[in-house]
C-alpha cells in the first residue's frame, strides 16, 4: 500500500497513526501542499479536489478522506488493533467526539478556507491567525466537556474509558494546531492529562509530523 500524505496534515497524520497502531506497512509518498503538486494531474487523478491523505491499495484501488480510511483498515484487518470501542455506544460516543474534530474544527482552517479570507476578505496574517485560533479554542471546549471527569484519576487517560480510539487519533492531531497557533490549554485540563499520556505511545511516536518531515520543508 502507499499512502501520499503531507507531512503536517492533520488528517494524514490520524491515518499514519491508525497504521503505526495496527502495524500496517505502508509506503509513504510526500505530496506538497504548498507548491502546487497537490494541484497536479497525477494527484488530482487520485483525490478530485486534490486532498490528503490517499490510501492506494495494492491492487491500484485509491481511497480517500481519513476517517473513511481508517473505517476500511477497520472492516478489512479485524486481526488489528481495534480504534473503535466494541460497545456500541462506546463507538458512537468515539464517533462523535471525532467528528468534533474532523467536522468541526478541521474545515475551518483549510487553507482553501484561510485563503479565501485572504482573497475575498483582505484578512491579514494576524486576522487569519485570530480565526484558527478562535475555531481550535471553541472546538476545544466542546470536546472537553464531553470527556468523562475519570480522566483526571486515569494513569493513562484517553478520550474514552475503553482506551486508544478513533476520537484521540482525531484530537492529537489537532492539538499539535493548537500549539503552532499559541491557543493556550490552560482550561481544558482533561485534554492536557489525554495529551501527556498520548505523548508517550510509540504509534504516536512514529507517526509524528516530525519522524515524516521532508529534508527540504
Amino acid at each position: 500500500m502507499k499512502l501520499y500524505h503531507y507531512w503536517r496534515s492533520t488528517s494524514s497524520w490520524r491515518v499514519r497513526w491508525a497504521l503505526e497502531y495496527k502495524n500496517i506497512p505502508v509506503e509513504l509518498v510526500h505530496i506538497n501542499l504548498l507548491n502546487g503538486e497537490s494541484e497536479s494531474p497525477a494527484h488530482l487523478a487520485r483525490h478530485p479536489a486534490g486532498y490528503v491523505p490517499v490510501l492506494e491499495l495494492d491492487d491500484g484501488t485509491t481511497l480517500i478522506e481519513s476517517l473513511a480510511i481508517i473505517n476500511y483498515l477497520e472492516n478489512t484487518l479485524k486481526d488489528r488493533p481495534s480504534l473503535y470501542p466494541s460497545n456500541p455506544l462506546d463507538r458512537a460516543r468515539a464517533l462523535a467526539l471525532a467528528e468534533v474534530i474532523n467536522a468541526g474544527i478541521h474545515p475551518l482552517q483549510n487553507p482553501p478556507v484561510t485563503g479565501m479570507l485572504a482573497t475575498v476578505l483582505g484578512a491579514s496574517q494576524e486576522q487569519q491567525t485570530a480565526w484558527n485560533q478562535h475555531w481550535i479554542r471553541s472546538g476545544l471546549a466542546i470536546y472537553e466537556s464531553m470527556l468523562s471527569d475519570s480522566v483526571l484519576t486515569s494513569t493513562s487517560p484517553t478520550s474514552l474509558e475503553t482506551g486508544l480510539s478513533i476520537a484521540d487519533l482525531c484530537l492529537m492531531p489537532q492539538l499539535y494546531n493548537a500549539h503552532r497557533y499559541n491557543v493556550s490549554l490552560d482550561t481544558f485540563p482533561k485534554i492536557q492529562a489525554i495529551e501527556k499520556h498520548l505523548k508517550t505511545l510509540d504509534s504516536y511516536q512514529k507517526s509524528h509530523p516530525d519522524r515524516t518531515k521532508p529534508v527540504d520543508a
